[in-house]
C-alpha cells in the first residue's frame, strides 16, 4: 500500500519533469535562456505549484536547469567531464571546453606540515607548506571548492602570485620547471558542509564529490597534497576505456 501511495505521488512530478524537457527541446531553448514562469508552465500544463516546483527542483539537482533568485529558471551548460586518467588541470580543462571559469582566492599562505599531510606529502612534521584555498566558477557560477598545500621547498616565491587568475600548473612549470605527470586520488560521495554550502551557493546537506590525493611531478616528487568539494550537477567525472 505504501509502495502505491509513494508512485501515485511521484508520477505527476516525474510527468511534469518529461513535459519541461519536451518543452525547452520544441521551442530550441538554448543554455542561459530562461524558461517560462512557473504560473504560465502551471497555466499550460494545469499543474499545482507543488508539482512543478518538485520538477524543477530535480531537474536543476541532475543539473538541467538552474535558478537565480529574484530572476527565474535557466537551461544550464551540458555537463562538464573530467577524465580521471588525466592530469590536466582544471583551468585548462575548462578553457578547451570553450567555457568560462574564474576563480576567487578565499585563503593563501604559509603554514606547517601537520602528522596526516606530512605523511601524505612525505615531509616532516612542520615542514613549511603553502596553503591555496579557492573556489571555482564554471560561467559564473560556484562549482567546486578546493583546498591545495604544496611544497614550499620546491617553489621559492610562490605567495608572490595572484591565483584569482590563470593556471597554477602553467606557473609551477612556466617558473619552477614542475609538470604534473601523475598522482594518486580518491572520489567519494559527500554532503557539503555549512562553509562548503555557503561558498557553493547550496543548501547544507547537498550532495557533491569529493576528491582527495596527491600529484607528482616528472621526478616522480609529490609537490601537491589536495582537496575539492565538487558539485555533481555542474562537473562529471568519467573515463576512458582503453583496449590492450
Amino acid at each position: 500500500m505504501s509502495e502505491n501511495m509513494t508512485d501515485t505521488y511521484l508520477r505527476p512530478r516525474e510527468e511534469a519533469m518529461e513535459n519541461i524537457e519536451n518543452y525547452i527541446i520544441e521551442h530550441g531553448l538554448m543554455p542561459g535562456e530562461r524558461i517560462p514562469a512557473e504560473r504560465v508552465l502551471c497555466d499550460l500544463w494545469n499543474y499545482n505549484r507543488t508539482t512543478l516546483r518538485g520538477a524543477i527542483k530535480q531537474l536543476t539537482e541532475e543539473g538541467i536547469l538552474y535558478s537565480k533568485t529574484g530572476s527565474g529558471t535557466y537551461i544550464a551548460q551540458k555537463k562538464l567531464v573530467r577524465n580521471l586518467q588525466d592530469s590536466q588541470g582544471f583551468y585548462s580543462l575548462v578553457k578547451q571546453a570553450g567555457r568560462k571559469i574564474d576563480s576567487e582566492v578565499l585563503e593563501s599562505g604559509f603554514c606547517e606540515a601537520s602528522k596526516y599531510l606530512g605523511k601524505k606529502i612525505q615531509v616532516v612534521l612542520g615542514h613549511k607548506l603553502y596553503k591555496l584555498c579557492r573556489l571555482r566558477y564554471l560561467d559564473d557560477v560556484p562549482v567546486l571548492y578546493e583546498t591545495v598545500y604544496f611544497n614550499a621547498a620546491y617553489l621559492p616565491g610562490i605567495e608572490e602570485y595572484n591565483f584569482n587568475e590563470g593556471s597554477v600548473y602553467e606557473v609551477l612549470k612556466k617558473r619552477y620547471g614542475i609538470e604534473a605527470t601523475r598522482g594518486e586520488e580518491k572520489l567519494s560521495l559527500t554532503r557539503c558542509n555549512l562553509l562548503e554550502a555557503k561558498y557553493l551557493d547550496v543548501e547544507v546537506g547537498t550532495p557533491a564529490i569529493c576528491q582527495s590525493g596527491v600529484t607528482r611531478d616528472q621526478k616522480e616528487r609529490i609537490f601537491e597534497c589536495f582537496k575539492s568539494i565538487t558539485l555533481s550537477k555542474q562537473i562529471a567525472f568519467g573515463s576512458e576505456l582503453r583496449r590492450l
